[in-house]
């Protein structure tokens, strides 16, 4: 049985996974689940798929898999032995710590930050849920401003967020960075060069080139 995602092409967390699948060159097969219409929330969808009624969703060999860093590091260990994105090559102990600690970063304060501003800035609206709260906005840009600024930091030594190799955490930014330009932040790119080097360097991968065309 074909490897089968469930997701869409607008979902950022579904980028993710088709960036992995990408850089496996692994074949499978793309169920678009329609946002707008609601798809993702049909009840058949949040039984079989996803019990929170999001996207995206993978079956592979009776196996099925929801949220997406999951399913990426599922993906890396049954086809990725070896990949660059394998992080069980890690060899050393402190490196360990570091890229864990790098993947913490992304989930526990990158990814909110912006997340909330494009929720506030531009899906609240779309989602008939009012205007921006601008009180919530500043918040969450001094959120963004000071991650961002220890990523400043954090790049001055190495090349990439979690080392001097390109991986599974420096991936999980990507389907985001175009929400600079989205939400008008570009000066909190170009206003930190190591960051902006950083982004240019992951965003130069033929993956992440592919799939967002």
């Amino acid at each position: 049985m074909a490897i089968k995602l469930h997701g869409s092409t607008l979902s950022t967390c579904t980028q993710r996974v088709l960036q992995v699948l990408t850089e496996l060159d692994v074949p499978y097969e793309f169920s678009d689940v329609n946002m707008a219409l609601g798809e993702h929330k049909n009840p058949d969808f949040i039984a079989n798929f996803q019990p929170f009624g999001k996207v995206p969703a993978l079956e592979d060999d009776g196996l099925k898999l929801f949220e997406s860093r999951a399913i990426c590091k599922y993906l890396i260990t049954k086809y990725g032995k070896g990949h660059q994105l394998d992080s069980s090559q890690i060899a050393s102990i402190a490196d360990i710590g570091i890229y864990e600690q790098a993947a913490s970063v992304e989930y526990s304060y990158f990814e909110p930050a912006i997340s909330g501003l494009g929720y506030e800035n531009i899906f609240k609206k779309f989602m008939g849920r009012g205007d921006a709260d601008p009180a919530a906005v500043l918040q969450l840009r001094a959120s963004l401003a000071q991650v961002l600024d220890y990523y400043e930091k954090v790049l001055a030594t190495r090349q990439y967020l979690a080392g001097n190799e390109f991986s599974l955490v420096d991936l999980y930014h990507l389907p985001w960075m175009p929400f600079f330009a989205k939400l008008g932040l570009e000066s909190e790119l170009t206003s930190r060069p190591n960051f902006e080097a950083w982004w240019k360097r992951a965003s130069s991968r033929p993956s992440w080139q592919k799939i967002s065309q």
